[in-house]
């Protein structure tokens, strides 16, 4: 009985470690969407896998902006970014807190309104001139989604960089 115990212990840790094997730390994009970011708020939100890919189908100087990162083919964030000249189409920030676990209101660097979560967020920054607004919809999966408040503060951090990145590129400056 023992050794039958000890075998089966044994065979648990090798499929432990074996499950292990061919995951990586992978290196966190330098940039998304045509947007530079920092390695400290995107490196944490990056999974371990074999294979990271960004996409950008419709790159940031096209009205919706579009793009995403893939982790082994999986989808775990990806964001739309809209420019408005005149203001956005109205929003349901109520609906919009409810959209993200642990969404809500968040202070944020730039102009605007921000409800970010652990899983995702969404933005309406105010640019220069009366009436324009880019509007940014992030959405983040995968097992570095953190349902707690340190996992809202991750997402924030990533967010912030994000948008403030953005908002130079496509000159949207407030």
């Amino acid at each position: 009985m023992r050794h039958t115990r000890q075998a089966a212990l044994s065979i648990a840790a090798l499929a432990l470690l074996a499950s292990a094997c061919g995951k990586n730390d992978l290196a966190a994009p330098k940039e998304l969407c045509g947007v530079p970011l920092k390695e400290s708020t995107t490196s944490p939100l990056i999974p371990q896998g074999e294979e990271l890919k960004t996409w950008e189908p419709k790159p940031i100087d096209t009205n919706p902006a579009y793009c995403y990162i893939k982790v082994d083919g999986i989808r775990i964030m990806d964001i739309t970014v809209w420019l408005f000249d005149g203001q956005p189409r109205p929003e349901d920030w109520a609906y919009a807190k409810s959209e993200y676990k642990l969404g809500a209101l968040r202070k944020t660097p730039f102009a605007g309104t921000s409800v970010i979560g652990s899983d995702g967020a969404l933005v309406s920054a105010k640019c220069d001139g009366p009436d324009k607004y880019a509007q940014f919809k992030i959405r983040f999966s995968g097992d570095r989604v953190e349902d707690s408040p340190a996992g809202v503060e991750k997402l924030q951090h990533f967010v912030e960089d994000f948008v403030t990145g953005a908002k130079k590129k496509i000159g949207c400056t407030a």
